[in-house]
């Protein structure tokens, strides 16, 4: 029992000690906050033509929204709710995914997906992209990082796959999808991050021969005792 609690105590300490050196974590790949040097698609087409309302930078609070499928009233050129894309706009950014050995990468970010009925049909993704139209999750298959179902918000957070330290070539992509409802949903995200984290070495189990010695002392110890007493 004493053996087993001063591991948890070393556990404990070598955790706290990795979490909170200085040099450990490292910022990798993301790079401007405020989103203002990430790139904008509209339909795979590049840059928005008309500069509608598909991509709207809030560079006071760092907050992106990329939206889809709000349009105003036929004929009623006072309003300016109109979206650019037909298919998708997407959000991304090239991202660099330098570790060293025994580093975690870790990827963060906050996000919002919402709209005007609560029975939608344009969709939000999350994915990394390979640069040739693919996408994948981090656990380096295809797929996505996040894909919700339903309107929601939360925090993501998750470690990279080992396969893709030092891998290049990858973007960070945020996408709205249209839909045919007749309206629109946007997302919001906020507080993105990638970081080289170094790993938390896991304190090893006690050998099978150190718990047999530890036996066979205890033992010796107890026929000791029961000598004494006798």
């Amino acid at each position: 029992m004493q053996y087993h609690s001063k591991i948890k105590k070393i556990a404990v300490m070598t955790s706290f000690m990795v979490l909170t050196s200085p040099g450990l974590s490292v910022a990798a790949g993301i790079s401007n906050e405020d989103f203002t040097s990430w790139s904008q698609d509209v339909d795979g087409a590049g840059e928005p033509i008309l500069d509608l309302n598909d991509f709207t930078i809030d560079t006071v609070n760092n907050v992106a929204r990329i939206e889809a499928d709000y349009w105003s009233v036929l004929g009623d050129t006072s309003s300016t709710a109109n979206d650019e894309a037909w298919f998708a706009s997407t959000l991304y950014q090239d991202i660099d995914l330098s570790a060293s050995a025994g580093q975690d990468l870790v990827l963060s970010f906050d996000w919002n997906f919402s709209g005007q009925e609560a029975s939608f049909d344009e969709y939000f993704l999350v994915a990394l992209g390979d640069g040739f139209g693919n996408y994948y999750g981090a656990d380096g298959n295809l797929g996505f990082l996040l894909n919700p179902l339903n309107y929601a918000s939360g925090a993501y957070s998750i470690i990279l796959d080992s396969s893709f330290a030092n891998a290049t070539g990858w973007t960070l992509e945020f996408q709205m999808n249209t839909g045919f409802d007749g309206y629109g949903s946007y997302a919001e995200i906020d507080n993105v991050s990638l970081e080289a984290v170094s790993k938390i070495a896991a304190v090893p189990e006690p050998s099978m021969l150190f718990l047999i010695m530890s036996g066979l002392i205890g033992l010796g110890r107890f026929r000791n005792t029961n000598k004494t007493a006798a």
